[in-house]
């Protein structure tokens, strides 16, 4: 089966993402230590992981659900949030208004669609799938 060749491809661009957001919000916004432990990159993504596998192994048969959620949680916010955000952060004042207006709605769509799309995933969770 390809899902488990293809997991950890298909995962590692979210987990950076997800280590490098999840470490800036604790020095941030929780005060913990720049280079602490808890926000060191493997701590982090070790973290992640974990849970990850925990949730497999514990609550289905196949991967499917997993890559849903992952596509949800992270899938959105990499194809939708994150480029308003670098755009805006690199041009900033060198754009217009309607430029940052656009990039908030597509942005904020982003987030929108995340939310919906796990929820849909969480919401279908024990739902058999037809295979035939």
């Amino acid at each position: 089966r390809t899902e488990e060749m293809t997991f950890p491809l298909q995962n590692f661009p979210a987990l950076e993402i997800a280590t490098k957001s999840i470490s800036f919000t604790l020095v941030e916004n929780l005060g913990f230590k720049k280079n602490g432990f808890f926000t060191k990159r493997y701590v982090i993504s070790s973290v992640l992981v974990l849970s990850l596998a925990i949730v497999a192994a514990t609550t289905m048969d196949s991967l499917d659900k997993v890559v849903s959620l992952m596509g949800a949680l992270l899938g959105c916010p990499i194809a939708f949030v994150v480029p308003p955000i670098i755009h805006t952060k690199l041009c900033g004042d060198g754009s217009s208004r309607l430029r940052l207006i656009c990039n908030k709605i597509v942005a904020t769509a982003g987030v929108l669609a995340m939310v919906l799309a796990s929820i849909a995933t969480v919401v279908n969770w024990d739902k058999k799938e037809d295979t035939g």
